[in-house]
């Protein structure tokens, strides 16, 4: 019988920049549900939501060293020559509570990690000691909180520790364990089932080919990048050149899986019978067959009643381009993440050699990442699609769009990476803590590829200016002028290097607990015996507030300024921000503390207003052409922002919101 085969002619073929969208007009490309799970299978998952605090950590004021609980007033003027002698009261052992108090010269025995007794505000080194009896001589004079960390010192009940579409390393884990998270609610992992085809290929599992086979090794690429993604990849094996046989694998990886993907046999060829097999299994049936690139021309994309099926090309180097701009962008967001976060990133270059591209058709061209001082340099390796040791060396590829031929010396590109290599953050915010910025990054940033470092308001500035961040936010209050960042701006020479740029204003007072039962009015009020503040860190626009309005009560009541540390109680108790501040008062930690009015509304807390504030943006002049800068720029100049900052309980704008007001 005279069988004869019909070409198969491609379809239209299609830009890589046009797949995605094709896709999504069939197929909607969101997690496919969520569950929950111990953090014992936590590792590799990635969190459906924002996960909060349930305890302190550390869940008590506790040691750091071995040593002696002593008040700091005990050893005021110590030196190696003059020690104290300090009468011991006991030991606290750890995991024992302290059954003890410590007063002005005494001194209780303390273990790395055990409580700190009441009446101690720091721990003398037993490297600096010497018992003799009952009693301790001490060497050297220490600090108050010199080597203990306060109860909730590094997270807070109630603070946000992780946001959704986090990746959980061993890291996460451990810092959910410490926060007291025992359960995670994740996203599934998509199913996807891997089949080889083609009659050539034999297992490396059954030694060396022979009769001109060859190992398929497109499996062990797609599969490891699949796990990689966060799916689970199922491999089906190596069917050969038979319809019958494919057809059969095929269905029954569709049942099994949610996506499934075909290496090998995609082209036009006589022998090819892939496009043939899922063509019929179901509709709409192929989508996109062919694409305008070299390497990678041949490539399927179907949706079989419901569900995708990739076919990629079966040479090693054109699979591994087109599974990283294909496919991995929709197995992440059927994960519940962006593809950048997995490392599937773009990074800029300058590329060091001339590259040529292809008439009519997008070039694929492996380069590899050299940084040369702050310049990250691409060399273009050229090699044929069946290479599969380029890979090993080569970080990612450049795109040579169709209508250019040559890509010059010295021009800057955009490399997309093949691994996790060079992942450099989307944006860059090192400043003051706020409730808006949270919520500005997130929507101008796609994804958690971002840094957010609450290090308060002078220490963004001081960021900025060395170039470590792209953006930081400001509240300073300049206490002879009494204008808000501008002068500060101005004497930090930020001119030329940064620009500041109109924010909003928020409301500022204290935070206190319902009904104000201490009946806490002003600032004069923290001076008294019986009330224990929370404070803000240090370097922050609240701290900067806090201190001025400190120092003038202080005079109003006689007090020498110098001595408000150890009057006011609480005040070397820092919080790293406002939500921070608002869960000390809240679980009784603190009578008061001061933070922004929304802070006080979200815990339940009373809130007495002491002023505005106004919170302006500093942003890094290098980074104004960033595309999440450009857009918060276009957000604060919009209708929008007023939107957002009436979510937010005492925020609105102000004349100069959107405005730049020092560059």
């Amino acid at each position: 019988m005279l069988v004869i085969w019909l070409r198969k002619i491609f379809h239209e073929l299609r830009r890589l920049d046009e797949v995605l969208s094709i896709i999504s007009s069939y197929v909607e490309l969101r997690p496919l549900g969520f569950e929950w799970v111990g953090l014992r299978e936590g590792l590799g998952r990635v969190l459906a939501e924002d996960v909060y605090a349930v305890y302190d950590y550390p869940p008590f004021d506790r040691s750091e060293v071995d040593g002696y609980a002593v008040n700091s007033i005990s050893l005021i003027g110590v030196e190696e020559d003059a020690p104290a002698k300090l009468r011991l009261k006991g030991s606290v052992r750890v995991g024992y509570p302290p059954d003890t108090e410590v007063g002005v010269g005494e001194a209780v025995e303390v273990d790395t990690g055990a409580a700190i007794p009441r009446g101690a505000d720091s721990v003398v080194m037993v490297e600096y000691s010497r018992r003799v009896g009952e009693h301790v001589y001490v060497y050297a004079s220490v600090a108050p909180g010199d080597n203990v960390a306060r109860a909730g010192s590094d997270i807070m009940r109630g603070e946000l520790v992780l946001r959704r579409g986090t990746l959980l390393g061993p890291a996460e884990l451990a810092t959910l364990a410490a926060a007291g998270v025992s359960r995670v609610k994740v996203f599934v992992k998509p199913r996807v089932g891997v089949v080889s085809v083609g009659s050539e290929l034999v297992s490396v599992e059954e030694g060396l080919p022979q009769d001109y086979k060859i190992f398929e090794i497109s499996s062990h690429y797609v599969t490891s990048s699949l796990a990689e993604l966060g799916a689970v990849p199922q491999f089906y094996g190596i069917v050969p050149d038979d319809e019958d046989s494919l057809r059969e694998v095929l269905r029954r990886a569709l049942e099994e899986n949610d996506v499934v993907i075909t290496a090998g046999g995609t082209s036009a060829g006589l022998g090819d019978l892939t496009y043939r097999v899922i063509e019929s299994l179901g509709e709409p049936g192929i989508v996109v067959h062919g694409l305008k690139v070299k390497p990678g021309k041949p490539t399927i994309v179907a949706v079989i009643n419901g569900k995708l099926v990739f076919g990629l090309p079966g040479f090693p180097l054109s699979a591994a381009m087109i599974f990283r701009s294909v496919v991995a962008p929709v197995i992440s967001r059927l994960a519940g993440i962006p593809a950048s976060y997995w490392g599937w990133s773009e990074v800029k270059a300058v590329v060091l050699q001339k590259v040529l591209g292809v008439r009519g058709r997008t070039a694929l061209v492996p380069v590899a990442l050299v940084r040369r001082g702050n310049v990250l340099t691409a060399y273009p390796v050229l090699t044929p699609s069946g290479s599969i040791r380029v890979l090993t060396y080569t970080d990612g590829f450049i795109e040579v769009p169709e209508d250019t031929l040559v890509i010059d010396e010295g021009s800057e590109v955009v490399v997309k990476l093949f691994r996790r290599f060079w992942r450099v953050p989307d944006l860059v915010f090192i400043g003051s803590h706020d409730y808006v910025i949270d919520e500005l990054i997130r929507l101008v940033v796609e994804g958690p590829n971002y840094k957010l470092i609450n290090a308060g308001s002078l220490g963004g500035l001081l960021a900025v200016g060395r170039g470590e961040a792209d953006l930081s936010g400001a509240h300073l209050l300049d206490e002879e002028s009494g204008e808000y960042n501008i002068p500060y701006f101005k004497k930090l020479n930020l001119s030329g290097r940064a620009v500041l740029v109109g924010g909003w204003v928020r409301e500022i007072g204290f935070i206190l607990p319902r009904n104000n039962p201490k009946n806490i009015r002003s600032f004069k009020d923290l001076f008294r015996e019986d009330v224990v503040f929370i404070n803000r860190n240090k370097g922050s626009g609240t701290r900067t507030l806090v201190d001025i309005n400190l120092r003038m009560a202080a005079r109003e009541l006689g007090i020498n300024p110098g001595e408000i540390p150890r009057v006011v109680k609480g005040y070397l108790n820092e919080a790293k921000t406002h939500s921070g501040v608002a869960v000390a008062v809240l679980q009784g930690r603190a009578d008061v503390g001061v933070g922004v009015r929304h802070a006080a509304e979200t815990y339940g807390l009373e809130f007495i207003k002491v002023g505005e504030e106004v919170y302006d943006l500093v942003i890094l002049k290098d980074s104004l052409g960033k595309e999440p800068i450009r857009k918060m720029l276009d957000l604060l100049n919009s209708e929008k922002i007023k939107e957002i900052l009436s979510r937010y309980v005492g925020y609105k704008t102000y004349p100069k919101t959107g405005k730049v007001l020092a560059e």
